[in-house]
């Protein structure tokens, strides 16, 4: 069963043949009968979480959405779970760092499902273009765990994109502008470049061939939110009335997704420039398109490595190489772009030239030390752990009701 906290959630929800709840209260949360939960599985350390963590029968596993280098990815507050799942070895060292905060038996390296259809750099054809994919983070919720390289350097980047006659994918974080003024009009300003750029390479084209597709996308989408559950009404109404999707629909929506993106990235051409902001394309799609990612320190980077493509990550304060590398662990197969961006010429070349790739080697270490092995698959490892910990809170379980049953069974025998 998935449990939503907020309604609004519903819309970003993908299909699933899994059973949807939505609880916003925590009265009703409490009330609630699932006399056979065993495992609870937590996306994000979110406050209303404390409403399920009061279920003392079941075991409680913090996933998280990503695997980063940011603080969110080692946080103390995780103490608060029975388990720990990481992506690979990294996740267990960045927590092992945080001292005296959490035991190492707690932490499961699962690997990351998720990455399980993303391309690989061989399998990768590149366009008549380096298409260049930059996706900066968020300015965050603090100063302290501000990584997003919008504000200090996302237009002079952009800028000096453009005159590397590179085609650029721009997906910046949904958050993007929410806490910073500054980063938002940094975001204004890379987005007009971007569409003064495709008018000067004859945008007035490619605006017709994206109207021609426009209503089959249109129908395609709304066709997409029929089989993942989505009804008429509002969002009280359709988690009322949503059912699971089940088998039948499966095949038709695979189809169907396929069909958008291939739509969606014809009508663009290999040329164009594209921003990015709504739920399709997907992250995973860019990446496929990407010839290099160019981003900060988030689970993007993390997630991108699976590709074994290049990638750059933004060191907007100027660190010393070997002071950014010891920081941050996904720095270890990264490219580094300073401030200025006087590396960027250089950096380039490793696409436009494979042969001058020198960090190839050290992704393909990375790789397996951010995501664990590829055997068993990171499916196999995520589903046993949930079957281990299941099965232990079941005998737990059954421990704790024989155990009371005899003491019952002791304060009857007692009382007569």
């Amino acid at each position: 069963m998935i449990i939503l906290r907020e309604r609004a959630s519903f819309r970003f929800l993908s299909r699933t043949s899994i059973p949807v709840l939505c609880v916003p209260k925590a009265d009703d949360v409490a009330q609630l009968e699932m006399p056979e939960l065993r495992v609870v599985l937590y996306p994000g350390n979110a406050g209303k979480n404390v409403h399920m963590l009061r279920v003392a029968e079941a075991k409680h596993v913090f996933i998280g959405h990503g695997d980063s280098d940011k603080l969110a990815s080692s946080n103390r507050v995780s103490k608060v779970y029975d388990e720990i799942w990481v992506a690979g070895r990294a996740g267990r060292d960045r927590y092992q760092r945080v001292r005296h905060a959490i035991s190492d038996s707690a932490i499961v390296e699962v690997g990351r499902p998720q990455l399980s259809s993303i391309r690989l750099h061989a399998d990768h054809v590149p366009g008549p273009l380096p298409t260049v994919l930059y996706a900066p983070t968020w300015e965050g919720w603090s100063d302290d765990d501000c990584h997003t390289s919008l504000i200090p350097m996302g237009v002079p980047l952009v800028e000096k994109l453009l005159a590397e006659n590179v085609r650029v994918l721009y997906k910046p974080h949904p958050l993007t502008g929410k806490r910073s003024r500054a980063a938002a009009e940094a975001d204004r300003a890379v987005r007009e470049l971007l569409r003064a750029d495709n008018e000067r390479r004859g945008a007035q084209e490619t605006e017709a061939a994206i109207a021609a597709v426009r209503p089959r996308l249109a129908e395609i989408q709304a066709r997409l939110g029929e089989l993942s559950g989505r009804l008429a009404g509002d969002g009280a109404q359709q988690t009322r009335e949503a059912r699971p999707s089940g088998p039948d629909g499966e095949a038709e929506w695979h189809e169907l997704r396929a069909e958008w993106h291939r739509l969606f990235r014809e009508s663009r051409g290999p040329l164009g420039h594209q921003v990015i902001v709504k739920q399709l394309p997907t992250l995973y799609a860019c990446f496929d398109q990407a010839d290099i990612l160019v981003s900060d320190v988030s689970s993007v980077v993390a997630d991108f490595v699976a590709s074994l493509k290049p990638y750059v990550l933004t060191n907007a304060n100027d660190l010393p190489d070997e002071e950014f590398r010891a920081a941050y662990t996904t720095a270890g197969g990264a490219y580094l772009l300073d401030r200025a961006c006087t590396r960027l010429p250089e950096i380039l070349d490793s696409v436009r030239a494979p042969g001058r790739d020198p960090m190839a080697p050290e992704r393909r270490v990375l790789k397996e030390y951010v995501l664990g092995p590829d055997r068993p698959t990171s499916m196999e490892r995520f589903n046993a752990a949930v079957d281990a910990l299941a099965e232990q809170a079941a005998a737990e379980q059954a421990e704790r009701l024989g155990e009371g049953q005899r003491v019952a069974a002791g304060v009857s025998g007692g009382v007569g």
